[in-house]
């Protein structure tokens, strides 16, 4: 039955998508024609832009369609997207966005071992008419990486492109590594995302693991739902409840929720999906906040809805109000430090690589290929059995491992390293801050060591009959008639698929 549903979706791919990308020049005529028809006043081609519905029919419905993103000449990334069986092409639709776990791996996971029939959402997505995305991430394109985020951005305005998708019901969820690439994206790059909804993961583990800053207040700018479980033995509930009450002091706006007697599994799904989905229908995206705090270490980090960090200059003394949130985290994980094979099928465990660095592994003289199948004179036939093993030791116990070395049985002795600390966010690269409000026509911004920024307007966010006035650090720079800006509208819209964030003016000030 498995090999069935798998052959169907490799033949939508071939058939479908051949057919809907066909349409892609036809679509950017079409939107040319439309910019380039003086005919056409900027008022009337805002409105057309708004309200554009022309979507193609799919050729099928109620099944999954695996796409490629061509990242660069050698890297391209699958990506899957479940299309509901009552989709209407006419009718505004809802995206959920589904992180994957283990995102840190060489190669990409198969379509084969994925989540794709039987991932919990997709049940809910098939109730509610949503659509589902499943991007694919690996050590290149993780959920924390530029080029990570940046594939996810592109999946989602391609698909744009050819399907209804409504641009402020597009909520973004995962486990594990997803848990934690939602809290990286919050943090990051909003822009696209009505809001987050974390399962098991960890806020900082972006910051740890790219060596470079994330910033707890920048989640005041979203809604996030997060959940994790106590007995977790990668994210355990004791460790983030530090986490969640700094960035709660940094004004996140933030639900957090724990569930006891559960693992690093999400044996919670079917009582926690549900209220999860309803959350997403009441938290569309907001685009017109009327007040943002952002704050950055890069100009690629640097936008959020209305205002955009252009340019940093570390040279400038801190604002009294932008400060760091910091947390000392005890790392008392029990960990060898080794890679399994996960092709492996028979008893014991095979090494497949090394973890880098000091491990307990290493110290024990561990080797590739290596087969286990003893932990303390203890016979373990998989890696489930050793992970129960574990849970009896604490850091600065000794521990043995017995080894198949070439047809040889041997015993390797170590001792897992005493408890450490680390800190929770990286603050390796200093970083700018903005604190902005408007009401009104009126912009109010409070600048800290930012050097250059702009603002973006809306029709339906200030009135293009009134004057704009801008005052940043208590001086007016700015109080003037606008205009639509018909070439930023055309750039905005080709580049984003935007029909909400259709932003008419950019102003743009240099500090």
């Amino acid at each position: 039955m498995k090999k069935s549903i798998e052959l169907f979706v490799v033949l939508l791919v071939i058939m479908f998508a051949s057919h809907i990308f066909a349409q892609n020049d036809s679509w950017l005529n079409e939107i040319n024609k439309f910019a380039n028809d003086q005919n056409i006043s900027d008022d009337s081609l805002y409105t057309i832009l708004s309200q554009w519905n022309a979507y193609p029919a799919p050729d099928s419905t109620g099944v999954f369609i695996t796409f490629y993103n061509q990242i660069n000449d050698t890297l391209k990334a699958p990506y899957v997207l479940y299309i509901p069986s009552e989709y209407d092409q006419h009718t505004k639709t809802p995206l959920l966005v589904y992180l994957h776990g283990g995102v840190s791996t060489r190669d990409f996971h198969s379509i084969e071992e994925s989540f794709l029939q039987d991932n919990y959402f997709v049940l809910f997505a098939e109730k509610h008419k949503w659509l589902m995305l499943f991007p694919f991430g690996n050590i290149d394109t993780s959920w924390w990486d530029l080029v990570g985020v940046k594939n996810i951005q592109t999946q989602i305005r391609i698909l744009k492109t050819y399907f209804n998708i409504d641009d402020d019901r597009i909520f973004v969820t995962g486990f594990s590594d997803g848990g934690s690439g939602s809290f990286f994206m919050a943090m990051s790059t909003p822009d696209d995302f009505a809001s987050f909804y974390p399962l098991n993961g960890f806020l900082s583990v972006g910051s740890i693991v790219t060596k470079k800053p994330t910033f707890l207040p920048n989640l005041k700018n979203r809604r996030m739902n997060a959940i994790n479980t106590d007995i977790d033995r990668l994210y355990p509930a004791l460790k983030m409840r530090m986490l969640i009450d700094l960035a709660l002091q940094a004004g996140a706006n933030l639900l957090y929720k724990e569930y006891w007697g559960v693992g690093h599994d999400f044996d919670y799904a079917n009582d926690e999906i549900p209220i999860m989905i309803k959350s997403m229908t009441l938290q569309p995206r907001e685009i017109f906040q009327p007040d943002i705090y952002w704050e950055t270490w890069t100009p690629d980090y640097g936008k959020c809805d209305w205002l955009e960090i252009l340019e940093i200059d570390t040279t400038i003394a801190r604002a009294d109000w932008h400060q760091e949130y910091q947390a000392q985290i005890p790392n008392d994980r029990i960990s060898f430090g080794f890679y399994p094979d996960d092709d492996f099928d028979y008893d014991g465990i095979i090494v497949y690589n090394l973890v880098e660095g000091e491990t307990t592994a290493s110290q024990m003289g561990l080797q590739q290929q290596d087969l286990i199948i003893k932990m303390d004179g203890i016979p373990i036939h998989s890696l489930d059995e050793m992970d129960s093993l574990k849970t009896f030791k604490q850091r600065g116990d000794s521990v043995s491992i017995t080894v198949k070395r070439y047809d040889e049985e041997i015993t390797l002795y170590g001792q897992f390293p005493d408890t450490t600390y680390y800190d929770a966010i990286n603050y390796s690269e200093p970083s700018g801050a903005v604190q902005a409000e408007y009401f009104g026509n009126e912009f109010v911004l409070e600048t800290s060591r930012v050097k250059k920024l702009a603002i973006y307007l809306h029709p339906d966010m200030v009135n293009f009959d009134n004057p704009v006035k801008v005052i940043i650090n208590n001086k007016v720079v700015f109080d003037k008639n606008i205009t639509i800006d018909r070439e930023l509208m055309i750039d905005n819209f080709l580049r984003n698929r935007d029909r909400s964030a259709l932003w008419a003016k950019r102003l743009e000030f240099e500090i």
